[in-house]
């Protein structure tokens, strides 16, 4: 086992077993023959370059194979696969198309890919269409070169040389334009979405607009027809608004110059209030209470004023004292003896009296 390890044949077999096994899933993984695909069929006008076994393509990416084509009617009928996920949708359209020129060309189906249908697989495709052939290629461009040199007139052999050189007079000197003309159009074509973009928003903004303006044309007009009215108001408005300028003219100076003059007087004036109002306003605790010291006050100066003669007149109201129970009749008794009326009974069982007034009685005052 050791010598068959070590020898040089085993490692060569091990090695291409190997790359075999490598190649192998490499080609399973990347190219999926067992994926299932649906047959199809086109009604080509030609079938030039195209075999069986090439290759299907959609936007240029291969999805599919040829499996046969044969004469029907006044085409060719080619048949082909394609993988069930890359189904054509909508309107499909077939044609052949090829990289170079001596190629064999491949078939390229169009569809729809925001169509909710699926095409049908037993339906063919009839929209075809292939490219034109070299030799009819060449007979096109050498019939319009014979038409462009005027065929066989011999007056206008010199038909295209007389218009590139009016072509290059009136276009002498415009380079520069052109060159920024087509920067300007390059970069728009970098964008084509944006512009088209802005180009609809701006549609759907007009159409907003005109059919508010239909909806509400009744009110335009009643608007309008009533503009004169408005704006005769502003006018007069206006008017007024000057007059109040020139009023201003004439009072802001006049106020200035009061300001300068005694403007210090004035402000010296309410900083020394200042006090006052603080005062005032943290010992009154608000306006009603302002209100309801009023009455009493003017009560105060009209029994202070005597009514008959006008003059300040002092109304004095003697104290009372109140006397013990157990003495009350005895002192009371006195009391009136010289003066009656001075001693009275209270409420509460006390006798009062009026002291000073009696005391100033006893000598002789009134």
């Amino acid at each position: 086992m050791k010598r068959l390890l070590a020898a040089p044949g085993f490692v060569t077999v091990v090695g291409a077993v190997v790359l075999a096994v490598v190649t192998v899933v490499g080609y399973l993984l990347v190219f999926d023959p067992l994926k299932k695909t649906e047959s199809y069929c086109a009604i080509m006008p030609d079938a030039i370059g195209l075999y069986p076994g090439n290759h299907v393509t959609m936007l240029g990416i291969p999805v599919g194979t040829v499996t046969a084509m044969r004469p029907e009617g006044t085409g060719i009928r080619v048949e082909f696969d394609i993988e069930v996920d890359r189904a054509p949708h909508g309107e499909v359209t077939a044609t052949t198309v090829s990289d170079t020129l001596v190629a064999d060309r491949n078939l390229a189906v169009l569809g729809e890919a925001a169509a909710p249908g699926r095409w049908n697989p037993g339906t063919c495709i009839t929209k075809t269409f292939t490219p034109k052939s070299i030799s009819e290629t060449l007979q096109g461009f050498s019939k319009l070169a014979a038409q462009l040199n005027g065929g066989d007139d011999p007056g206008d052999r010199n038909r295209i040389r007389d218009s590139v050189t009016a072509f290059d007079r009136a276009t002498a000197g415009t380079g520069p334009a052109l060159n920024a003309l087509i920067k300007d159009l390059g970069d728009a074509l970098r964008a084509p979405d944006a512009a088209i973009d802005h180009i609809g928003g701006l549609l759907d903004s007009y159409a907003s607009l005109v059919s508010s303006v239909a909806m509400n044309w009744d009110d335009i007009t009643t608007v309008l027809q009533r503009a004169s009215t408005g704006i005769a108001f502003i006018n007069d408005i206006w008017s007024r608004v000057v007059q109040l300028i020139d009023s201003l003219l004439v009072l802001l100076p006049w106020l200035n110059g009061i300001a300068r003059e005694y403007g210090r007087p004035l402000l010296g004036a309410l900083d020394g209030a200042l006090p006052g109002l603080r005062l005032l306003s943290a010992n009154v605790a608000s306006l009603q209470q302002i209100v309801e010291m009023i009455p009493p006050i003017v009560r105060s100066f009209q029994q202070t004023i005597d009514p008959e003669s006008g003059s300040p007149r002092l109304t004095y109201a003697p104290p009372k004292v109140p006397l013990p129970q157990e003495q009350a009749d005895q002192i009371c008794a006195a009391v009136n003896a010289l003066s009656p009326g001075r001693c009275s009974d209270a409420a509460d069982g006390f006798r009062v009296t009026d002291l000073i007034p009696m005391v100033l009685g006893t000598a002789g005052v009134r």
